[in-house]
């Protein structure tokens, strides 16, 4: 009868230690990335599902075509499937670059090296954002990216621009 227990347990722990390395297999299997999965209606949905296509593309943060803003104006900027990085030696790392901004300036073609003088600002340093004074009236911003020789890049998302209303400011009161 001992026997018999014995023989029983011991086929109970090889049974669940079967099932255990079964499921795990499975888990390890799937492989996955769960990023085109569906949620009930209710469930939390991903929003980097909604925003992400895969395609790069590089934007003004908080600001749209035809805003008006302020005189004085803290400017940032984004990037979505596509890394900003310094510029380092010189380097031309594929899918990486740092912002390049034109004011009251065009967008310049693919292949093009942005130059070093107005109306271009350059972010070499891999930073997303900058104070600007800008006088009142009507401004074309160009947002663009360059690689590690400020050449411009051939993808369609990579620049983007927009026209801003710059406020007139009232005079003090007295």
């Amino acid at each position: 009868m001992l026997l018999d227990l014995a023989k029983n347990r011991s086929i109970l722990i090889v049974a669940a230690a079967a099932l255990l390395l079964f499921f795990a297999g499975c888990a390890a299997e799937s492989g996955e990335d769960h990023a085109d999965h569906d949620h009930a209606e209710g469930d939390m949905d991903h929003a980097e599902e909604a925003a992400d296509d895969g395609a790069p593309r590089v934007y003004f943060v908080g600001l749209e075509d035809h805003a008006t803003i302020p005189s004085l104006v803290d400017l940032q900027f984004a990037a979505e499937n596509f890394i900003i990085e310094p510029v380092g030696d010189g380097a031309i790392n594929e899918g990486a670059g740092h912002y390049h901004i034109a004011i009251d300036g065009e967008c310049l073609e693919p292949g093009i090296v942005i130059p070093t003088a107005d109306p271009w600002i350059h972010f070499g340093d891999g930073s997303d954002s900058i104070e600007l004074e800008l006088p009142p009236g009507e401004h074309y911003l160009c947002l663009q990216i360059g690689d590690g020789e400020h050449r411009t890049l051939d993808e369609p998302g990579l620049s983007q621009y927009i026209m801003v209303h710059v406020e007139e400011e009232e005079a003090a009161a007295e």
